[in-house]
């Protein structure tokens, strides 16, 4: 995990301002749903992330995101949900980055490493990937509020997969605009 989120800080810091038009920092928090999933109910999401434009209408966002899912009620007992620490690199295209005014719009497409822990369960860390759709609203012109809704797909023992969903706000502060 480390060693991952050390690659994406140098990522993130070690571009050239020549190559990158722009960067900005971000936070969010939400909601966190689970798809097919009858141990466990929503829970809550948080995190932050870093911005960087790449070229006019790509965007590299790598990140950190931790989640809870709630505790599941059955006939016999309650069951625990898992927490979800995620480390990995978001890429959005669409419209805008900082400055611009108005709304913007973006897809999103992710991949990253979810290490998924539960109390009596084993810990599994499992690579993952996410995709979904986002609005930014430009307040000013460093200052934006982002809204997204992301699908997350991991991979699970047995070669099934866990899935889950994400609705977050949060907001984006712009270096250089």
């Amino acid at each position: 995990m480390r060693k991952l989120i050390m690659v994406c800080v140098l990522i993130f810091w070690g571009v050239s301002p020549a190559i990158a038009d722009g960067f900005g920092l971000g936070g969010f928090g939400g909601l966190n749903i689970p798809i097919v999933q009858d141990d466990q109910s929503s829970g809550t999401v948080f995190g932050v992330k870093g911005r960087m434009e790449l070229a006019r209408n790509i965007i590299v966002e790598p990140g950190v995101g931790f989640g809870k899912f709630g505790d599941a009620e059955f006939s016999f007992g309650t069951r625990d949900g898992s927490k979800i620490n995620s480390y990995g690199v978001d890429v959005l295209l669409g419209s805008g980055f900082g400055g611009s005014s108005g709304v913007n719009i973006f897809g999103i497409l992710g991949a990253g490493v979810y290490s998924i822990t539960r109390d009596y369960d084993d810990d599994a860390t499992k690579f993952g990937w996410s995709t979904g759709l986002g609005l930014e609203f430009m307040m000013v012109p460093t200052l934006g509020l982002d809204v997204r809704g992301k699908v997350h797909v991991t991979s699970s023992e047995g070669g099934g997969s866990k899935k889950s969903a994400t609705v977050t706000g949060g907001l984006n502060y712009y270096f250089g605009t």
